[in-house]
């Protein structure tokens, strides 16, 4: 007959496997990778090309339209709920902004879905300020309806006023056309994210308790070992 001590380790040990096979959906995710497309639009397009400014890729980024188009891997990001808080991009990849000796390299994106915002570092010469307010985004479409692998995509890019001003600055934009390249909407950033489920941390405890349990049944239905050997003749 069972004694309840083992009954009750049985029971543990069930539950660790039943915590173990629960489907995906039932616990967190995080982001695990992916990639990022920012496409400029035809009005940043010309509006670019009227104040005499290139683009061009930096770090990690690959061109896929020279221009216009320019991919980055996805890296990190978080998940609230079922959705997307945020997705960062690679900190090494972005663009670079070129008006005759003037180079400011923009790069480590991070959308905030919350804020519908992209921020990002911008780098003017030696001088690097990390996660400035870059564009404000006026549409975020998230499809969560496969978990493992989202998109989210972003339209209506408008430079946010700090980032006019920066940027207009350092280029040597009129303060007349700083006005004008504020109301350009810069195009789409469209995210494809990777994700994987995430155990609880209460999963792993109810298996190493079930585990631990099944170790020691074992020993004790193997019993004390015992040792046999041929007993010494006692000394003289």
């Amino acid at each position: 007959m069972k004694t309840q001590p083992l009954r009750l380790l049985k029971h543990a040990l069930f539950a660790a496997v039943a915590a173990v096979a629960l489907p995906a959906a039932a616990v967190p995710y995080e982001v695990t990778g992916g990639d990022a497309l920012l496409t400029f639009s035809d009005e940043a397009v010309s509006t670019l090309s009227l104040i005499s400014v290139s683009v061009t890729p930096s770090g990690g980024a690959s061109t896929v339209t020279e221009g216009r188009a320019f991919s980055f891997p996805i890296t990190d990001g978080s998940i609230s709920g079922d959705l997307l808080a945020s997705v960062q991009t690679d900190p090494g990849s972005g663009v670079t902004l070129t008006k005759g000796s003037t180079a400011i390299t923009l790069d480590d994106f991070r959308i905030d879905v919350a804020t519908q915002t992209l921020f990002g570092d911008v780098t003017i010469g030696d001088e690097t300020t990390q996660d400035s307010a870059l564009y404000n985004i006026t549409t975020l479409v998230e499809d969560a309806s496969d978990p493992l692998n989202r998109t989210l995509n972003a339209s209506g890019m408008f430079l946010t006023a700090s980032a006019v001003a920066t940027l207009g600055n350092a280029l040597g934009v009129p303060e007349f056309l700083q006005g004008v390249v504020g109301e350009v909407d810069f195009g789409t950033l469209n995210s494809n994210v990777m994700a994987a489920p995430v155990p609880e941390p209460s999963t792993y405890l109810m298996l190493g308790v079930g585990l631990a349990g099944i170790a020691a049944l074992k020993r004790r239905r193997k019993g004390p070992t015992v040792h046999h050997g041929t007993a010494q003749p006692a000394a003289a």
